[in-house]
This record gives C-alpha cells, structure tokens and sequence, in this order.
C-alpha cells in the first residue's frame, strides 16, 4: 500500500508543477488587451466631442478660489507663488474638474519588414521634428513582442494641454505615440492618458494600448481620416474647455476605385 501511494504521489507532482507555467502563459496571454476606443462619423467637419462636457465652474470662478495663484496670473510684478501654492491649486483644479496637463502626440507609420523594428521618417515634405529618442529600450521589446514589428516612419503630429492657466505645469509632458498601418476609415477617438506616456498601435480594427489599462482622462485623442482630396490622417487634442488642436498624422494611399 505504501508502494503504491509512493507511486501516485510521484505521478501527480509533473502536473503540480506545471500549473504555475500554465498560469503565466496564460497571463502573458490576456495581459494585452485591445484599448477602449469611440467610433464616429465626423460631422461639420470638426472632430467630435466624445461626449466629453467642459467644466460647469468657470475659470475666472477657480482662480478666485485661490488667491496666491490669482495674483501671479493678475499682476505684472513678482509674487511670492512658490511650487507648494502649483501643487495645491492643481488640487484645487483637479477637484473642480481642471485637471490638464502638457502633451505630446507624435505618429508613426508601420510597414512590414520582417522581425525587429526600425525607426525612419516618411518620405516627402513631413510637419515638425522628429524625436531623437520617441520610444524606450523597454517599450521597444514590448511592441516587438506584441508582434509590432517592421519600420516605424515618423510622419507629424501635435502638442497641447492647457498648462499656460496653470503656469506651471505638475509633472513632466506626456508622450502619446500612435502607430498606425492603414487607413482607420472613419474617426477614431483615443483615451487620452492622465499623466503617464503612451503608446497606441494599430492591429485590424482595434488599438493595443502600451501601457494597458492606464488612468485615462475625461477627454480624447482624435484621429480624422481625409480620403476625399487628400490621402492622409490629421490628429487633434481635445483641451480642457471642449476645443482641440491638431496637425498632420500620417499618409496612406487611396484605396482601389476611389
């Protein structure tokens, strides 16, 4: 009896020890998740809200809720707003809604190219710089093994945020990057991450988000595909008061029989 007990006990401990494998497979497998995006038909020709709604309370109303940031704004001379009175009225500004930030959205052309990624710049007359430096070592290996690959070709993009009413600024830009590989055919919205770098890749129909299941904002990233005149992919930011800011994206050909 004892023989055979040895002998299950032996025969089970494979299939104990292969749980934790089978766990993390499993993991690695669900852990990228597609991000929640909005689809829309752009009407008047702007992009939409996203049914985002400004603040109710005014601007003038929260500046009057704090007097040291009211005087730096107000008056020409110096004051004595330090970086403490920056980071309570951005308390204050979050707590009424307010919450803004500097931002940096840059996009990225991919075109397969075997394994690996490759950084490059579209071809032709392109808006702004390109970043020396626009991904990480670290977000490089996660987009390779997303299965990510190819060249990315920087084309344009956009910069906003709403940091001039605060002065200063909490925390360093966000750096949003958006790799796209065709034509999304209708608009697109994208959540715009709280005060984290991001970056949104293209795969079908869907956007993976890097990293996943960040804080995200109340508002939006807008990608605005123009195929009637002109074949390209405008992005814009949507700012704190409901407007939005934007430039060139990215270009792709038109389509068979349009």
């Amino acid at each position: 009896m004892a023989l055979c007990r040895s002998m299950l006990e032996s025969m089970a401990f494979p299939k104990l020890a292969l749980l934790p494998v089978a766990f993390a497979l499993t993991h690695l497998a669900v852990s990228q998740q597609p991000a929640v995006v909005k689809r829309t038909l752009r009407q008047n020709g702007m992009p939409s809200s996203g049914g985002y709604e400004p603040p109710s309370s005014s601007m003038t109303h929260l500046l009057e809720s704090d007097h040291a940031m009211n005087e730096a704004l107000m008056n020409r001379h110096g004051t004595h707003y330090t970086v403490e009175d920056s980071t309570r009225f951005h308390a204050l500004a979050r707590s009424q809604g307010f919450d803004v930030e500097a931002i940096s959205v840059t996009c990225y052309k991919r075109v397969p190219a075997g394994s690996g990624i490759t950084l490059g710049r579209l071809p032709g007359l392109i808006v702004g710089e390109q970043p020396k430096e626009p991904f990480t070592p670290e977000e490089l290996k996660a987009l390779d093994k997303a299965g990510i690959t190819g060249s990315l070709l920087y084309g344009g993009g956009s910069e906003g945020g709403d940091s001039v009413l605060l002065m200063r600024p909490e925390g360093p830009r966000v750096n949003v990057r958006i790799i796209l590989d065709h034509d999304p055919g209708s608009e697109v919205l994208l959540p715009m991450p709280a005060h984290h770098d991001a970056i949104y890749a293209q795969r079908g129909d869907e956007f993976l988000a890097f990293p996943n299941g960040g804080n995200v904002m109340p508002r939006y990233i807008n990608l605005e595909p123009q195929t009637q005149d002109t074949p390209q992919v405008s992005v814009f930011i949507q700012a704190m008061d409901g407007g939005h800011s934007g430039g060139f994206c990215n270009r792709f050909p038109i389509a068979h029989g349009q």
